[in-house]
């Protein structure tokens, strides 16, 4: 008899167990993406049409267990997750995560928003890439007090293999010009600090600005230098001080 019952419950827990996994198998993406909590949302930023604001907050259980949907999904489908691609990757999931990485860092340079996200890849089991789920939350301004109460709820976008290589292409050839831009303004910066640093040592004049503070007076061949606060703070030096003519160095 006891063995009799041993069987039952066996047979009931592994038909309990398989329940959840046939439940995941039969889901296409379409049917996963409707099945994960959120409000559907527009934003051509993230260049995928499907998109969704989460019911959960960041950092909460809730957004970890959508995270954890993801994956069971994946599995159940027969494929892996990876929260990143491998070192070696140079495919779309490599493209897409250093996308994402640069997307966040054109928002804080350009506007002083942070942004922070998470992109799990999908892979078969040829370890060919089938989706993309990205949990993208918003920081605040740096400018700004730090209020997460006050913060939207992530935003959860889903992408095929189609979709992550337009999100790549875009935000990536977005940084290259960014970086492009930055590269000519710091070279101009330092062409423009070289010629008034010539300028300087040749015509100095009080009130001109220093890299380390303002000339004050002039005594040839030494300046009097009036250090900024940080030179003072920092690096410990006085008020003021006589320096060589020949030592001043424009700011860049």
């Amino acid at each position: 008899m006891t063995l009799k019952i041993l069987t039952a419950l066996a047979a009931v827990i592994v038909v309990g167990c398989a329940a959840p996994v046939a439940r995941e198998t039969s889901m296409d993406w379409p049917a996963f993406i409707a099945s994960v909590p959120g409000t559907v949302i527009g934003g051509d930023e993230y260049k995928t049409p499907m998109l969704k604001r989460s019911v959960h907050g960041a950092n909460t259980p809730g957004l970890e267990q959508t995270k954890a949907s993801f994956d069971i999904w994946c599995r159940a489908g027969g494929g892996k997750t990876s929260n990143m691609p491998p070192l070696q990757s140079t495919g779309v999931a490599q493209s897409f995560y250093a996308a994402a990485s640069a997307w966040a860092n054109q928002d804080l340079v350009s506007y002083g928003e942070r942004y922070s996200s998470t992109s799990q890849f999908c892979f078969d089991a040829q370890q060919q890439l089938t989706t993309v789920m990205m949990v993208r939350i918003y920081g605040g301004n740096r400018n700004h007090p730090y209020e997460p109460h006050k913060l939207p709820a992530p935003v959860i976008a889903f992408y095929t293999p189609e979709q992550a290589v337009q999100f790549a292409d875009f935000y990536n050839a977005k940084e290259k010009e960014r970086a492009e831009a930055s590269h000519r303004n710091l070279q101009q910066r330092l062409d423009r600090a070289a010629s008034e640093t010539r300028r300087l040592r040749v015509e100095p004049k009080i009130g001109d600005k220093t890299n380390q503070g303002i000339i004050i007076d002039l005594k040839s061949p030494l300046a009097l230098i009036q250090y900024d606060p940080m030179q003072r703070q920092i690096f410990g030096k006085p008020q003021q001080e006589w320096v060589p003519i020949s030592s001043l160095v424009a700011p860049h």
